[in-house]
């Protein structure tokens, strides 16, 4: 709770992307990430459930379908209810394959559904207008992306379990591989939604500002009491990597008229107050501020 009250007194950033102002309320950023996960799921137990099992019968039928028509396999669908498994593939002279939820793709389907839905809108009326439209352009097609994509790893799979790779082999690698889709689902995601992108970059922000916010009120009362501000720490709060930061910390001292000293920034008595007034700045120390 106390964190939760420290991150509602900060100040909102704001996010500027393609000429759009992104702004995500903490509530919408708590259910997104409790949401998210928790829909996935369930959407899942919901097809997995056995009422069901079309899905497993239409996703069976096309795959055997597109065997058959590609590679004259004389593969069969049939239904054969045992537990978990409805449906299997028998292919001439192997081994029956038998066929589960998992297998339908729909997992991955559930994951991006659930992001997509619980995705953050903006607080910005322009950047959140057509929301609905881009969130609804981005589940239809990445299902279906999701769906074909699994379609042909099948076809592949059971081709070369049909020409004597073992089925072990092929099932895990092939299926490890075809998970690069992912990544072009979320590269689409960030086109039509950015707002999933922003509001984990958001997210980071408002975690560490409450870290940002002590670290300079350390500076200010650091340099009030001995003109000094510890290097190490100033490289925190300007959040800068120690390579770039040593690289430009000479000529930005020169420039705001501070002195290296060590391990330590020395400003002088006559710009404590310039100093700490450029610290406590949303970007510290930026003149065009």
């Amino acid at each position: 709770m106390r964190k939760f009250k420290e991150l509602s007194n900060i100040k909102k950033p704001i996010i500027e992307y393609n000429e759009r102002k992104y702004i995500f309320s903490i509530r919408s950023l708590i259910l997104f990430a409790i949401g998210a996960p928790l829909s996935a799921y369930l959407i899942y137990i919901f097809f997995d459930w056995e009422a069901q099992f079309w899905l497993h019968e239409i996703v069976v039928k096309q795959t055997v379908y597109f065997l058959n028509l590609f590679f004259n396999m004389g593969a069969e669908a049939q239904f054969a209810p045992s537990g978990i498994y409805h449906w299997k593939f028998a292919i001439p002279g192997k081994t029956p394959i038998y066929f589960e939820t998992f297998c339908t793709g729909i997992q991955a389907i559930c994951i991006f559904a659930g992001i997509i839905i619980f995705t953050p809108h903006s607080q910005d009326s322009a950047a959140k207008e057509d929301i609905v439209w881009r969130k609804t352009k981005a589940l239809i097609v990445s299902s279906v992306i999701f769906y074909v994509v699994n379609i042909i790893r099948m076809l592949i799979q059971i081709e070369l379990y049909y020409i004597g790779y073992d089925w072990n082999d092929i099932h895990v690698s092939i299926s490890a591989a075809s998970s690069f889709i992912a990544a072009i689902i979320v590269l689409l995601m960030h086109k039509w939604i950015p707002e999933f992108i922003l509001s984990i970059i958001y997210t980071g922000t408002l975690v560490s500002e409450p870290i940002k916010v002590k670290r300079k009120k350390k500076v200010k009362e650091m340099v009030e009491k001995v003109n000094k501000a510890e290097l190490k720490l100033m490289r925190k709060i300007l959040r800068m990597d120690k390579k770039t930061y040593l690289r430009e910390m000479s000529t930005w001292s020169e420039e705001f008229g501070y002195i290296i000293d060590g391990n330590y920034l020395t400003i002088p008595p006559e710009k404590v107050s310039n100093f700490i007034e450029l610290l406590m700045l949303d970007k510290p120390f930026k003149k065009n501020n």
